[in-house]
């Protein structure tokens, strides 16, 4: 009797011990990448969502992030993503792959965030394509579950049509100004390339012995000759240009513009209001 409670105590802390293990590798798996701070989701839209950020992020092992916002504090659309990416340890690998989707209710923008790897796959024109799916699912009706669900489909087709092979990366800069000693510089600089040019090339134009230069009599040949032009033939070519894809087309555009986020790091990106 006494071995029989022994041997069923076992059996009973063995299998707590299995539950245990495999719940917290369940759980370990299952990453929080939908952070609903406006309060824009049910739910079970936000479980939905959830779901499909971590089968996409396990896919193609890059955090996929949607978070929503009522107050960025003073911040950009833009600052607001990259900072919420990058001071909340989201990316992958050395270079902190992932997509951030943000959806300011304070600026009343939608802006998404790149880094590493989600850099070369959402080029410029692929951004402004996965934005053209959040606002044709809904969100200037007020429809974010529909826009945010439009995010990942949209995001998912340009990861599996992988990433364009004329892609590029060029850092966004301020644009050059010209400074009061520029202009100095220029003004000296061009009025001395200018005067040399000028004393050259009369030097090389003067003639020793020019003679008369208005004796048309003698300098003058005249042979006016009657022409007449004919219409033979005519032919129109006529030639339809097909409209570019809605969003770029699965190919995209090449380019991606990056930028420094204030933790130093590198993103790419791009938003609309709404």
């Amino acid at each position: 009797m006494v071995i029989k409670n022994i041997y069923r105590r076992f059996i009973v802390i063995t299998l707590f011990i299995v539950l245990f293990l495999f719940n917290s590798i369940v759980v370990g798996a299952f990453k929080e990448l939908v952070f609903d701070e406006a309060g824009l989701f049910s739910s079970e839209e936000r479980v939905s969502l959830e779901t499909e950020a971590n089968d996409l992020s396990e896919a193609y092992n890059m955090d996929i992030v949607i978070t929503t916002t009522n107050d960025t504090g003073g911040k950009s659309s833009m600052e607001y993503a990259d900072d919420y990416f990058d001071y909340n340890g989201f990316g992958q690998g050395p270079d902190y792959d992932g997509i951030l989707f943000l959806i300011d209710m304070d600026n009343r923008e939608a802006f998404i965030s790149t880094s590493g790897l989600g850099i070369r796959y959402l080029t410029d024109q692929r951004i402004e394509g996965v934005l053209d799916e959040v606002f044709d699912s809904g969100l200037g009706d007020g429809d974010y579950y529909g826009a945010s669900q439009g995010f990942l489909r949209k995001t998912r087709q340009y990861l599996e049509a992988g990433i364009p092979s004329n892609q590029y990366s060029a850092d966004e800069k301020e644009p050059n100004r010209i400074t009061i000693f520029d202009m100095l510089i220029g003004l000296v600089g061009g009025t001395a390339t200018g005067g040399i040019f000028y004393g050259s090339t009369k030097s090389s134009y003067k003639l020793r012995n020019p003679g008369n230069p208005f004796s048309y009599r003698n300098n003058s040949i005249v042979n006016v000759v009657p022409g007449e032009d004919r219409l033979i033939d005519s032919i129109v070519t006529h030639r339809i240009i097909p409209r570019p894809p809605k969003g770029g087309g699965s190919s995209g555009g090449g380019r991606s513009t990056t930028h420094r986020s204030s933790s130093g790091r590198t993103h790419g990106g791009g938003g609309r209001k709404f």
